[in-house]
């Protein structure tokens, strides 16, 4: 449940190393320093969840970073949600981010892998330097401190799913190929 005066940043993944959650929470800690108006909903499971457990008490950061584990839920809980974090060291095309995007959420991503082509910097999110915790932390505060620039990269997120993850446009997109197929045989 979100809580009240707080905003939520959200970061649904694997809890395994690649996935970066140790970079989100040195990001975190930096941002506790700049301001306390916030919560972190880290939501999924992994091998790595005790060592990321050890570093949230480590820093501090017990009463701002809950662990949900795996939840069926995630959608309704991007709704509940604020700003869309993924810091991964390693990543190609995540679902996690379409899912955010479909849901209106700016998305705070590493430069790693695909995510540069699935957020555009400024207009549906930011991007950070992988594993560069100081300026993850640095935009987060931004988005916190803005709440109509966070709306409106949120905005233009959804907009953007919507022109490039929606299901129908993936069905036609399918469909195309098959079609494609058949009349070059």
């Amino acid at each position: 449940m979100r809580p009240p005066g707080k905003k939520v940043i959200i970061c649904p993944a694997r809890l395994v190393y690649v996935k970066g959650i140790h970079v989100l929470i040195s990001a975190l800690e930096i941002l506790r320093h700049m301001r306390d108006d916030w919560v972190c909903w880290i939501v999924g499971d992994g091998d790595y969840r005790g060592q990321l457990e050890l570093q949230t008490v480590n820093s501090s950061l017990q009463y701002h970073v809950f662990f949900h584990g795996s939840r069926n839920d995630v959608p309704a809980m991007l709704t509940q949600s604020d700003i869309f974090v993924h810091t991964c060291i390693q990543d190609n095309q995540p679902y996690s981010v379409m899912e955010a995007q479909m849901a209106g959420l700016p998305c705070i991503v590493s430069s790693a892998g695909g995510l540069p082509e699935m957020v555009q910097h400024g207009q549906t999110g930011l991007i950070s330097p992988v594993g560069d915790a100081y300026t993850v932390a640095q935009q987060l505060n931004l988005l916190l401190e803005r709440d109509d620039y966070r709306m409106r990269l949120g905005q233009n997120a959804k907009a953007f799913a919507m022109n490039h993850w929606s299901m129908d446009l993936m069905v036609q997109r399918m469909l195309m190929m098959y079609h494609g197929a058949l009349t070059q045989r």
